[in-house]
């Protein structure tokens, strides 16, 4: 280690200043930052002459190092939460999210799959029977969606979102409902009768057809049950809901379909509804009650006249509610269904994602090419599917530029005569600049920082870009060193005229990023962290193993 010179001396081979900065040194106002420089370049000269002479070791122990923080790599995990990447921990809104949570319950927990048609023209009215018509075929489409996943089928009427079924005393009646429950779903055909065609399971009484959502009148019902059983509490239980007579008594939007029920108000003139004058004020569910779709909900682009009477709009709006997989694991756990499967929360989030996937696959296939109407399907997991998707690491756009660098390195770098040529240092200099930069992520991934979209797709690059520019540095102070300078000082002389810009940069790079990680949104203090790690291995570590390099390879021709 080198001693520091008094103040009055200076290092033997600091260069003057200009003669214009002559006054100030005599007087001894730059003396002390002069001192610490000519300090700080003794060090640097210390330690090339001590890489130069163990290179072989500093170059073995470093790959050491580097590939065993790489290997960290295998461990780290990609964030695709969009609540765990923006939102602040212990903000207001973590706070408000939690309180919602713990209040509600995990049962008012649901996941939500859109369906949204347009016209293929834009600004076409879609509020026309025709359009609806086209609605209830892409609807009807998504809503009959199966998959198979261990061994059992998983159809929309298993894994929806229902608002509750109630306790009714009569066992008969009770398991009768059980079946015919509907799911909760969103739509704009809830003001008609083809509303119900959503709906599936079935109920079966003696004497009569299988009962279902289309040919369901709960009044009638009634009435036909009344004698033969005490069912007051269940009427009263309907009334308050205001069920009436649920589907069958909404229009049909298809009047001539053949399962047109004849309590429908157009059955009998034959005459399509007014879509618009249905729509406005939005629909109901089932219960007219509970179940009110706002206008906000179904549709968009909407236009109006100046009483605030519904005119037009673009687009129409499905929304189909599911389960949350720890819901859905609790209503099968114990079924005779799940026994044999070992069934687990991991399991009923693998089939509710599944039929998402197959949802919007076969809900965008519903239309025709040459329809006049456009679906849009999305789902919760397609948003988790697409940030997954941009999270991943690109090896063909990763390699593709390191390898750009790499011929960049080795054109600028070569030189016509064999003695002055350092293609060969360019080149290992950018290997282990990339070799650095994985040994830094690695290291991120083992303290437990997670990565995202802007870390996979952006840091590989930008690490590249600015740890890159010391191998050129030390590459050119390298050939600029005098020529009677021993060989075993060629090194230290080359860290004393460069080592400090080095170490400046890596540092202030460093302290950047490290003050940026206070930004309190978790993806970009995670963005933060990652470079600070990465360049703490490529600005000093790799610039250490480069010397070693270069310091080998005159060993080597020796």
């Amino acid at each position: 280690m080198a001693r520091p010179p008094p103040l009055g001396e200076l290092s033997p081979c600091y260069s003057p200043p200009a003669r214009s900065a002559a006054p100030q040194i005599l007087a001894g106002s730059l003396k002390a930052p002069l001192w610490l420089r000519a300090y700080f370049q003794g060090l640097l000269f210390s330690l090339g002459c001590g890489i130069q002479k163990h290179c072989g070791k500093v170059l073995f122990l470093g790959f050491l190092a580097f590939g065993a923080l790489a290997l960290g790599l295998r461990v780290a995990v990609i964030e695709t939460d969009l609540e765990q990447l923006w939102v602040e921990v212990g903000s207001r809104v973590s706070q408000e999210l939690h309180y919602t949570k713990e209040k509600l319950g995990e049962e008012a927990a649901y996941t939500s799959q859109m369906l949204i048609q347009t016209a293929r023209q834009e600004g076409e009215n879609v509020l026309t029977p025709e359009a609806l018509g086209l609605h209830l075929q892409a609807a009807l489409t998504a809503s009959k969606v199966q998959v198979s996943l261990y061994g059992k089928s998983w159809d929309l009427n298993k894994i929806c979102y229902k608002s509750g079924v109630p306790l009714i005393e009569n066992g008969m009646i009770e398991r009768m409902i059980e079946k015919l429950f509907p799911c909760v779903i969103l739509t704009p055909l809830d003001c008609f009768w083809e509303g119900a065609k959503l709906q599936g399971g079935s109920a079966y009484l003696p004497g009569r057809p299988d009962i279902q959502w289309t040919n369901l009148d709960p009044e009638q019902l009634l009435e036909e049950l009344g004698p033969f059983a005490s069912l007051e509490g269940f009427r009263e239980l309907l009334d308050k809901a205001q069920v009436g007579q649920a589907y069958v008594g909404r229009p049909c939007l298809d009047p001539d379909d053949v399962h047109c029920p004849p309590s429908a108000p157009n059955y009998h003139s034959r005459q399509a509804p007014s879509v618009a004058q249905e729509l406005s004020g939005g629909c109901h569910g089932f219960s007219h009650k509970f179940m009110h779709w706002q206008e906000e909900l179904l549709l968009g682009g909407m236009a109006r006249d100046l009483q605030g009477q519904l005119l037009r709009a673009e687009a129409l709006q499905s929304t189909f509610l599911l389960m949350s997989p720890r819901q859905l694991y609790e209503h099968f756990r114990g079924d005779y269904q799940t026994h044999d499967i070992g069934w687990s929360e991991e399991q009923a989030s693998t089939v509710l994602q599944a039929w998402q996937r197959r949802f919007v696959q076969l809900a965008q296939e519903a239309l025709p090419e040459n329809s006049s109407q456009q679906i849009h399907a999305f789902s919760s997991t397609t948003l988790d599917d697409i940030l997954h998707t941009f999270s991943e690491v690109s090896a063909a756009r990763v390699v593709g530029g390191y390898l750009l660098m790499l011929a960049y390195a080795c054109v600028t770098m070569l030189r016509w005569d064999c003695a002055q040529s350092q293609g060969a240092v360019g080149l290992a200099g950018v290997l282990l600049v990339a070799l650095a930069v994985a040994s830094g992520l690695g290291l991120c991934a083992l303290l437990g920082i997670t990565f995202n979209a802007a870390t996979t797709q952006v840091l590989p690059f930008l690490a590249l870009g600015i740890g890159v520019d010391d191998i050129f540095l030390l590459a050119h102070a390298f050939t600029e060193v005098p020529s009677g300078t021993p060989v075993q000082e060629c090194m230290g002389e080359c860290l004393r005229r460069t080592g400090t810009s080095v170490a400046l940069t890596s540092i202030n790079n460093m302290v950047a990023f490290f003050m940026a990680a206070l930004v309190p949104i978790p993806a970009l203090r995670a963005f933060s962290l990652q470079p600070s790690s990465a360049w703490t291995c490529t600005g000093a570590t790799a610039s250490a193993l480069m010397c070693s390099a270069a310091s080998l390879a005159p060993a080597l021709l020796e």
